[in-house]
Parts: C-alpha cells; structure tokens; sequence
C-alpha cells in the first residue's frame, strides 16, 4: 500500500545529559511541552532545523529537542523495525488510521500498511491499565523478533507480542489483525493493542516480521 507520509526514515536515539531532564518543546527552542529523563528512549523524524545556536530535532507533532542531548541507541538502529506514525485520517467511525512504515536494517522501507489501535470511541492514547485506549506513544521492542504466534478471535489469527521501553501501566500488548476494524460495530477496533485493519494488510506485517525480524516498534503522533 502506499504512503503519504515523510518517507524519511529517522532513527532510535537515547536521551544522554549530565543527569538533568532533557526539554521538550513545541517549535525549535520555543515553549516547553515536556521533559525527558536521562536514558529515555525516543525517535526522531524529519530533517534537522538550526535555531537559536543548537540543530533541533523533531520527535513528532509539536515535539523537538536539541540534537546534542541525543545519541544513536546502539541496539536499535542498524536493525529492521516497524515505524508508526498517527495521522488524522479516520475510518469505521472514528478509529484513528497509523501509517505504518516496515523498515529493514539499512533503513528502507519494504512496505507501508495501515494499522488502528484502541476502541473507536475512545482514542486518546493512555497510560491507563485496561482503558482500551490506544497504546502510548514511545519506543518498543519485540519480544521474540521474528515470530508471529496464533491467536484466535479478536486478534485475527496473529500475535506478535511487544513491551514498551517506557514507564506505563499499560502491559499485554502486541501488534495483530483486527477484523472488526471496518464492522463499525460493538467490538470496532482494539482493546489497546496495534493491528492492522485487512487481510492483506495482515499478511504483509506477518511477512515482514517472520523475515526481517525487527527488533523494535515506534509509535508517534504525526
């Protein structure tokens, strides 16, 4: 499937200060929007901006750093992994639609699917044990790179399961196919994990995963 999103693929960085949070802003050296702690694992997307005397990175919508506080995570990159980015666009009702880029060790890109997570009356993504909300944004790592287990029901046949890298109540999660995605019915979307939204779609992230093997997965909002 194609993409409409910035084919530029990032990389894996963690956050390296003195021991102090690292700012998160809204625009290059604007107002501060968040804080992240040493060791934090993160993504970058987009081409760098110079500003105020520092090259700026963006982090996702709203969300930049000073490049120098980051430093390529050395067991991330180099390795194939699954990019996705939230867009705007909806589908069956509400269900926010990732853009999803599957990408191999040298950094291109093999396909792109769609994939939605959460119920579709409830898409803020949580931190909040059994909110059926989507899963958090942040960085991932497989569990068994490579495998796609069975599972029956609502995860269509699929389960490859992932943890995050992160703080979160949220566990349990995984990466499967939905097949109530397009009902728009009592069970539309997830209860919180990540699946993509068809068949084929299914099929093209099983196969990549069993043959690439990517170590980890990147949710961010675009």
């Amino acid at each position: 499937m194609s993409s409409s999103i910035n084919t530029r693929i990032g990389y894996i960085a963690t956050v390296r200060t003195q021991g102090d949070t690292l700012r998160v802003r809204s625009t290059p050296n604007g107002e501060i929007v968040d804080y992240l702690s040493n060791g934090y694992l993160t993504y970058t997307t987009g081409e760098a901006i110079a500003a105020a005397g520092r090259t700026w990175v963006s982090l996702g919508a709203k969300q930049w750093v000073a490049s120098d506080f980051l430093v390529p995570a050395p067991n991330a990159n180099g390795k194939a992994k699954v990019i996705a980015m939230r867009t705007s666009t909806t589908m069956s009702g509400g269900l926010r639609i990732y853009q999803t880029h599957l990408v191999d060790g040298k950094n291109q890109i093999i396909k792109t699917v769609r994939a939605v997570s959460g119920r579709a009356n409830k898409q803020t993504p949580s931190d909040t044990a059994g909110s059926q909300a989507p899963l958090p944004f942040g960085v991932y790592t497989f569990d068994k790179p490579g495998s796609v287990e069975f599972a029956p029901g609502e995860f269509g046949g699929v389960w490859s399961a992932v943890t995050p890298t992160f703080q979160t109540q949220r566990s349990g999660l995984g990466i499967h196919y939905d097949p109530s995605a397009l009902k728009q019915d009592a069970n539309t979307g997830t209860a919180g994990c990540f699946a993509t939204p068809t068949i084929e779609e299914r099929e093209t992230m099983s196969q990549f995963i069993r043959t690439y093997k990517p170590t980890h997965f990147v949710v961010f909002e675009g």
